[in-house]
């Protein structure tokens, strides 16, 4: 098997994947979301190995660039940004491909549902905070 053609299709899912994994989390530390204590760690514990696969998706980058470790800084500087997870997203918003498949996940009623509620409980509670 080819590594370098097959790791960063993987990496985009795994990027997708902590995505939708910090959503829930945020949804259910609001309590937009109700689940079992057990899930809410399981959840938690994913989100923090996930991070392993970021910091290897640079680690293998970097072995693959042919640049030295500064050269590879000054040429990837957003790229190793976006190791920590919150700055993921905007890797994911510089590919066409990425885009597509947010669109797509919109459009499906159950996610759209679940994105209006946490738009209306995040207006709520942003309102709270004001007055």
């Amino acid at each position: 098997m080819d590594v370098e053609r097959w790791w960063p299709p993987f990496a985009e899912i795994v990027a997708l994947v902590w995505i939708v994994l910090f959503v829930v989390d945020v949804a259910i530390s609001f309590d937009v979301l109700v689940v079992s204590e057990s899930l809410t760690e399981t959840i938690r514990a994913t989100l923090q190995w996930l991070l392993v696969v970021f910091l290897l998706d640079v680690a293998l980058l970097y072995r693959w660039s042919e640049h030295g470790p500064r050269g590879f800084v000054r040429s990837n500087w957003f790229l190793i940004l976006t190791v920590v997870p919150w700055f993921r997203p905007f890797r994911l918003l510089r590919i066409g491909r990425s885009i597509r498949t947010l669109r797509l996940l919109t459009g499906s009623r159950r996610v759209s549902s679940f994105f209006n509620k946490v738009r209306l409980k995040c207006y709520s509670l942003w309102h709270r905070l004001r007055d």
